[in-house]
């Protein structure tokens, strides 16, 4: 898995680490700590999406 994105990551790299972690689950339901890391990693993006469009 790659490095956790930090705050100043693009979109991709947030993307690319989303996908890896996901993908690292292999299709089972996330537990609750792991569902709170997805939503950080989300909420992530689209501060970088944000960013990218100003």
């Amino acid at each position: 898995m790659p490095p956790p994105p930090s705050a100043q990551s693009r979109p991709e790299e947030i993307n690319e680490a989303i996908r890896a972690f996901l993908t690292d689950r292999d299709g089972r339901p996330l537990t609750l700590a792991e569902r709170r890391q997805y939503e950080i990693l989300r909420s992530q993006w689209l501060d970088a999406v944000r960013r990218r469009r100003h």
